[in-house]
């Protein structure tokens, strides 16, 4: 069920999905799930990472610490947790997955719609019961994975409607909420070259928002450390690494560090490549997808540091292809098996009798497998998405509404750079003042109406 919180018709206005009806009871089920498991294992969660290093940030002390563990991210990750760091830990860890719980809820809904615009709503349900196995871990353990997940579906539903300002931006924002997100930008950027133009916009912004800082020599200072830090962090040890080495050690080949390097290589060539044959072998909607589903699978397969939560990405592709696959061909056999290996990238959550035994293939092993349907829409021409005339109208955002929307989206930051740095106010109404001088333009107001 979706609520008009403003008008959409005319594409004057926006419609979010709102919890409530029949297919927002599995969200609640989904946040119920996490809730009883948080109670039962209140030591788990890593909020208190992102919570130190933002309260660190502002403070002036270093993010970055030495070794292959700590703060992974970029300063724009601590500034943009900033104002959920004041909350106290016990109450923080809640409100976080509450928040990710839905972003991602909205961000199904969205692809759902895409894929199947006369029946997303009844789709976007199946969906979130298919990878509530998958993303429990990451929304018990408060990883930022499932956060820049769903942000980066939003992009690309973004791209796959040609909305590339939006989609760009996006795109960005997911890069400044984790580095990782970078590989699935560029992929974008690479196939769909007018999203270079806002995604670079994008990226600069996000480069140049940690200096709201009041010490820009400290921000200078964290730059360089976090580029040894994830350098270092690039080449982790020999621990428990859920990756495709993981696979081939437990067969007993037992690549070196050197010959894997090479592998990552040509598999990132061979993404590349793919990436570019599905947009031009597909439709917008399916390719845009597709592209995603590429960069998810190469992320959890060939980065060094893959962890389990890394899976819940592949395993959200898997089950927006089994639903769709049910709408079209109820009792075929795709959608069972897009939906089984959906459930099996969730093996974690049922139980050591299971788990055990699989832990160390069966997500590498169904991730490979999952790279047959992508490939297999290419060579048979067969749209994922149901064909559509347009974008649905709600979709889209009215002037009147996008003003009020990127106020709001600069005033937090800004508000919160001046709240530590109060002699920059000359400066930044100044800066606010050219903005809205541009804005009354012509060429800007048409510009945001193409958001």
């Amino acid at each position: 069920m979706s609520v008009p919180l403003f008008d959409g018709r005319a594409g004057t206005g926006v419609r979010f999905a709102v919890p409530g009806g029949r297919w927002a009871v599995l969200w609640w089920v989904f946040v119920a799930v996490t809730a009883v498991l948080a109670a039962l294992k209140p030591l788990r969660p890593i909020t208190r990472i992102y919570q130190a290093s933002a309260l660190d940030w502002w403070s002036g002390v270093p993010v970055y610490t030495g070794g292959i563990h700590g703060f992974l991210y970029f300063p724009s990750s601590a500034f943009l947790f900033g104002p959920l760091a004041a909350l106290p830990l016990p109450l923080l860890d809640q409100v976080w997955r509450l928040i990710q719980a839905g972003i991602l809820a909205w961000a199904v809904w969205r692809a759902a719609r895409l894929l199947l615009p006369d029946g997303g709503d009844r789709m976007a349900p199946r969906v979130l019961a298919l990878v509530i196995p998958a993303v429990s871990i990451n929304l018990l353990r408060g990883q930022w994975e499932l956060i820049m997940a769903a942000v980066l579906l939003h992009a690309a539903v973004d791209a796959a409607w040609g909305r590339w300002v939006r989609g760009g931006l996006i795109l960005a924002l997911a890069v400044a909420l984790k580095p990782l997100a970078l590989v699935p930008a560029l992929l974008f950027a690479v196939v769909r070259p007018r999203l270079i133009l806002p995604l670079a916009l994008g990226l600069a912004a996000a480069f140049a928002l940690p200096f709201l800082h009041p010490d820009p020599a400290y921000v200078l200072d964290q730059y360089a450390a976090m580029t040894a830090k994830l350098l270092t962090a690039a080449e982790p040890d020999s621990g428990r690494w859920f990756n495709l080495t993981m696979l081939l050690n437990s067969l007993g080949l037992g690549p070196s560090y050197g010959a894997m390097t090479g592998v990552r290589l040509a598999a990132a060539l061979a993404t590349l490549a793919a990436a570019w044959v599905l947009v031009r072998r597909l439709d917008g909607r399916s390719g845009a997808m597709a592209v995603l589903w590429l960069a998810f699978a190469y992320l959890a397969l060939f980065n060094p540091r893959t962890e389990e939560g890394t899976y819940a990405n592949i395993a959200l592709m898997a089950a927006l292809a089994a639903c769709a696959e049910a709408a079209r061909t109820p009792r075929g056999v795709r959608p069972v098996l897009l939906g089984a290996a959906a459930l099996a990238l969730g093996t974690h959550t049922y139980g050591d009798w299971l788990y055990r035994p699989t832990e160390t293939w069966i997500k590498q092993a169904v991730t490979l497998a999952l790279y047959a349907y992508p490939l297999w829409l290419a060579a048979t021409h067969r749209a994922w998405a149901e064909p559509v005339a347009e974008p649905p109208a709600p979709d889209t955002y009215g002037w009147r509404r996008d003003r009020v929307a990127l106020a709001a989206c600069l005033a937090v930051p800004v508000l919160i750079g001046l709240a530590h740095a109060p002699h920059r106010l000359p400066a930044l109404g100044a800066a606010a003042a050219a903005c809205v001088t541009l804005g009354r333009t012509a060429p800007a107001r048409r510009w945001l109406k193409g958001l």
